[in-house]
């Protein structure tokens, strides 16, 4: 289900929606790119090292010098196709779905329904890049609304971007209060009976965004209930029949109040 440009969610077997932004074309060729100069680096010096043991076996100068050179080259373009599908499948598992080029530019491998990307997964679009990168997967990642390639498609995965990581400074940072007026209002019976985990409770509701407002009326009804149990108000207290939100509001504002809390 598309809720936004390049935004994507996606419900889990556990009825849990989550979403995420999809990873476009650009982000995924530079990441791709940075990638490929790790990998040039690592089969230059696999190859460098084969042409010396090959250089070595050819100055025996017999036929059998000759054919063990040939096997060497046979085993070492299979050892660079296995060490470029070792890259793309070992990284992602270990990393959680980043290789070092996609952790460069904050994107990672997931699967289409919000899971991780397992071994299996990533041996898939592994094999895959075969035959993206002959140009199939630029022209498919071009055309898909998820910017897939061939490998994603054959393995249920998708790249996506990271999260913004949350910093010290800003998790230090008190949010603002969404509060309709800041008066507390009348004294409420049963405060006492309230404490500090309950004012952070209200404290993370009432400095929730985003949240329409049926949803934040239906939280707030379910938080309120529980709440007015434990100040054991009785039934025909006019407290009960407060809007949620307004009672939520108050008992937040009057427990600031009493313990004193920033």
């Amino acid at each position: 289900m598309n809720v936004g440009y390049d935004a994507q969610r996606v419900t889990t077997a556990d009825n849990i929606g989550i979403s995420f932004r999809v990873a476009g074309l650009a982000t995924r060729v530079t990441a791709a790119v940075i990638d490929g100069m790790i990998l040039a680096v690592l089969l230059t010096a696999l190859f460098l090292g084969a042409g010396a043991l090959a250089a070595a076996i050819a100055r025996g100068g017999s036929s059998q010098a000759q054919v063990n050179v040939g096997f060497l080259a046979l085993l070492l373009g299979a050892l660079m196709v296995i060490v470029v599908i070792a890259y793309f499948t070992l990284f992602p598992v270990a990393s959680a779905g980043r290789t070092p080029g996609k952790s460069a530019m904050g994107i990672r491998v997931m699967r289409v329904d919000g899971t991780g990307a397992g071994l299996g997964d990533n041996f898939l679009r592994s094999l895959a890049l075969v035959v993206d990168v002959l140009g199939t997967g630029p022209l498919l990642m071009f055309f898909h609304p998820q910017s897939r390639r061939l490998g994603d498609l054959v393995a249920g995965t998708v790249v996506v971007r990271e999260r913004t990581p949350v910093t010290l400074a800003a998790a230090a940072t008190a949010q603002p209060l969404y509060l309709r007026s800041p008066e507390p209002g009348p004294p409420l019976d049963g405060l006492g009976r309230l404490g500090e985990r309950d004012f952070q409770a209200l404290r993370a509701f009432l400095s929730r965004p985003g949240l329409a407002p049926p949803q934040r009326a239906a939280l707030a009804g379910l938080m309120a209930a529980p709440l007015l149990d434990r100040m054991d108000l009785p039934p025909h207290a006019p407290e009960r029949a407060w809007p949620p939100e307004l009672l939520l509001e108050r008992l937040y504002l009057q427990l600031l109040s009493r313990l004193g809390s920033p």
